[in-house]
């Protein structure tokens, strides 16, 4: 889901580069050819850095690298469920071992990004008490910025669990 979403998005992102790209060269090349002003310079230097961005920062090619990363994922699964039953050591080995091949490929990732993509699956399978609330910044931003969601964010915790550290905060004995 996380490799799906971020492709997705990068695609976007390269989709709207060149999309500005091509309509901002005409526009401004039909202004300078009329006459020079200070808004055409405006749009000019805009089409640049978005162009100069879209080659530099490559969206297209991670869109890519993660469309590959969430085949070889969802391929991993598909032999993981052939086994069925048959899962003895050796295959799970088997397959713990691509697992880690497939984890040191890829690229670090966002931390706002992964926590929607876990409150979505929590929804889905209907554990709305796993959902971690996510500010609306880092919700517009979570394809642009790594938000660090340890800082400031409470783990949800299961009601047993929660029971018993109130109760082991309460004993006197333990203090």
């Amino acid at each position: 889901m996380y490799h799906s979403k971020r492709e997705r998005f990068l695609d976007g992102v390269d989709r709207f580069g060149t999309f500005l790209s091509a309509i901002g060269g005409a526009a401004a090349f039909a202004q300078i050819l009329a006459e020079s002003d200070v808004a055409s310079l405006y749009v000019t230097a805009g089409i640049a850095f978005v162009s100069t961005l879209s080659l530099t920062y490559g969206p297209a090619a991670k869109a890519r690298r993660h469309a590959e990363l969430a085949r070889d994922y969802k391929n991993l699964e598909s032999e993981l469920r052939e086994c069925g039953e048959e899962l003895d050591d050796k295959k799970l080995a088997s397959l713990e071992a691509k697992l880690l091949r497939l984890e040191a490929t890829e690229p670090a990732t966002l931390g706002a990004l992964v926590t929607q993509c876990h409150n979505e699956l929590s929804v889905a399978f209907d554990c709305r008490d796993q959902v971690t609330p996510l500010p609306l910044l880092q919700r517009m931003l979570k394809n642009v910025i790594d938000f660090d969601q340890s800082l400031g964010l409470e783990i949800p915790t299961s009601k047993k669990s929660q029971e018993a550290s109130q109760s082991t905060a309460n004993d006197p004995s333990l203090s």
